[in-house]
Parts: C-alpha cells; sequence; structure tokens
C-alpha cells in the first residue's frame, strides 16, 4: 500500500504574521476568510500548508492595498534573520559557491520549489520556480523570494545598494499605476517563460571575505543533503537531526514544528523517539553539543558567532549550555582541543 504524501508545509508563519500585524493588516479578519485558526498564526515555530501561505499571500497584498506587500517585507530582512544559511553562504570561497549552497539549502527546507543558475554571455539569471502552482496564484512568494535573493546578493557583497540589471515573472504585470510603486530600478520583464534575477557573470568569481573552509564544511556536513536522501531514509534520528540543523539560528526549532513538518502529531514524535531510546530535546541538544565542540576545534568562528549560529540568544546562554554538558567553557574547550 502507498503511503499517502504528506501537504507540504511552510515553517516558521509566526515571523510573517508578525509582519503583517506591523503594517496594520487586519489579520483577524484575513485568517476568517482563509479558515485559518489565528492561534496558530500567533504562536511560535508554527506552520501552515504551502498551499495556504500562498493564498495568504495574495489575500494579505490585496487587504493592505500594497502590491508589492512580499517585496517590502523581504527587503526588510536582515543579515541575522538568515541563520545558519548567513553563516554558510557568508564562509562560501566565492560567490558561485554560495549560489550552489542557497540552491541545495533551498531543496532541503522548501520541498516543491527550486533554484538554479542561467549562463548567457557576460549575465547570470538565479532563477526560482514553485512547482505545480500556476504563476499568478504564487506571484507574491515569487517576487518575496526574488527579493530575498537581492537582499543575500547585497549581504554577500557588503554593498546595501546593489541592484539586478534585469529582473523577470512567470506572472502578469501589475496595472501601470501599481508600478510606479515597483521597489527596484531594474528592468522588469513579466509574462517571461520563468522567474529571475540577472546579475554580471563577473560576480561568480567574487571572492567572500569571510571564507572559512572548515567552518562551511561543518555546516554543510550537518545541513546539505539532498531532499531524495531525506525522504528515503530510514532512520527517523537522521531525518530530525537534518532538519534541526537546517532551523539552527532561524528560530528556536522545537517539537511542535517538527512534528507537522514530518506530517505527525507531537505525540506520536514523542512516541517515535521514546522507542529509539531518546527524547526530542535530548536529540536537539546533542546536535548542538556536537556542532558546537567541531566549530570550537576546526574554526575560527568567535564564540559570539557560534552562539548566533546555534540559535542561543546570547554567548552567556551558549556558555552556560556548554558548560552543563562539556564542564569546561567554550573557549577553554578550545584552548584545549583546538589546533595548537
Amino acid at each position: 500500500m502507498s503511503r499517502q504524501a504528506t501537504p507540504l508545509q511552510k515553517p516558521n508563519i509566526h515571523r510573517f504574521h508578525v509582519a503583517l500585524e506591523r503594517i496594520g493588516v487586519d489579520t483577524a479578519v484575513l485568517y476568517k476568510a482563509l479558515g485559518i485558526n489565528p492561534d496558530t498564526m500567533a504562536r511560535e515555530n508554527s506552520s501552515i500548508s504551502m498551499l495556504k501561505y500562498l493564498e495568504l499571500l495574495e489575500l494579505a497584498a490585496q487587504k493592505s492595498r500594497q502590491r508589492f506587500l512580499a517585496i517590502t517585507m523581504a527587503l526588510d530582512y536582515k543579515e541575522s534573520n538568515l541563520g545558519v544559511l548567513g553563516y554558510m553562504l557568508s564562509n562560501a570561497a566565492t560567490f558561485e559557491k554560495a549560489l550552489e549552497i542557497l540552491h541545495r539549502y533551498i531543496m532541503l527546507v522548501s520541498p516543491g520549489t527550486f533554484t538554479s543558475v542561467l549562463q548567457e554571455d557576460s549575465q547570470c539569471i538565479l532563477t526560482y520556480k514553485v512547482r505545480d502552482i500556476p504563476p499568478l496564484q504564487c506571484s507574491q512568494d515569487v517576487e518575496g523570494t526574488i527579493a530575498q535573493f537581492v537582499v543575500m546578493i547585497r549581504i554577500l557583497l557588503k554593498d546595501d545598494e546593489w541592484q539586478p540589471s534585469h529582473l523577470y515573472f512567470e506572472h502578469s504585470a501589475p496595472t501601470n499605476d501599481q508600478l510606479k510603486q515597483f521597489p527596484f530600478n531594474s528592468e522588469v520583464v513579466f509574462d517571461h517563460f520563468f522567474n529571475g534575477m540577472c546579475f554580471p557573470q563577473v560576480l561568480l568569481a567574487h571572492p567572500l571575505t569571510n571564507f572559512d573552509s572548515k567552518l562551511l564544511a561543518l555546516l554543510e556536513s550537518q545541513v546539505q543533503i539532498s531532499p531524495q536522501d531525506i525522504s528515503s531514509s530510514d532512520s527517523l534520528l537522521e531525518r530530525i537531526g537534518l532538519m534541526i540543523s537546517a532551523k539552527l539560528g532561524n528560530t528556536e526549532v522545537s517539537a511542535d514544528s517538527i512534528a507537522k513538518e514530518l506530517g505527525m502529531s507531537r505525540r506520536t514524535l514523542n512516541r517515535r523517539l521514546k522507542e529509539s531510546g531518546t527524547t526530542f530535546n535530548t536529540l536537539r541538544e546533542n546536535l548542538v553539543f556536537h556542532i558546537a565542540k567541531e566549530s570550537l576545534c576546526n574554526s575560527s568562528v568567535s564564540i559570539t558567532e557560534l552562539a548566533q549560529m546555534l540559535g542561543y540568544s546570547d554567548s552567556s546562554a551558549f556558555n552556560r549550555a556548554f558548560k552543563r554538558m562539556a564542564k569546561q567553557r567554550p573557549l577553554d574547550y578550545r584552548k584545549q582541543h583546538g589546533p595548537a
């Protein structure tokens, strides 16, 4: 008997809820219109189905009378919001390697979407696609994601004014009045056969100043694995470990959020973990401790940066947690076990 497919989920929806509240959208009316439980949206680490999320984005743009709502929210993105992905991108050797990391990361954390890089003459195009969804039903998500790509490139290049030369969208063009509010100065093409943003090919070889090969290897060993490997894995513990690693630094990873992404209740998740002789908190703590030890031994990342990367509110909280596990402070552990 074939196993029923688990609906794709959009995690960490709480951050989107906060953004809607901040710009004055009547979320109560919005959620009621879509049959969404307001408590789900207001709860940390909650998630909803990808289809419902796409509906929500489109209706939120209409209700707020902001045609480019998703782009506006994406442009508020900060480097700290990128979590482990941000550290992996910034520790890549070149811009091209950072794009490869971005591609694999998106495939892991957003099943049903994918990116690619097209090259033509002296230009490259970073594309984005939502599978099996008509362009008009995902226009906000596409525009917001492309805008996030722009923000990521600005962070990598340390240039807050960087703009892509061209932007391409599969969906049809907004009205002329709406286009006057378009946030970028780039040339925009609608009704195109792909979504994407254009940048000079010479950027691919651009070196990134924070390159730390040892730290990058550690992060990639935890996060970068194909979705096919995850879905075919017989080890629930391995799957959960990969999902936790992919989210470290973005949000506090909870058993509830992981259970939803696995398509099961928290009670079922806890039961399955108990059968394997562990608990969610133990699994998460051991994973974080392992990454911390390896990073302290084999990379030059600072204690403060490592704490942020692993999702701690500050270095003091990380120091306390590490000392409880290792019986010594992170700095002392590095002095004892790190390179001479």
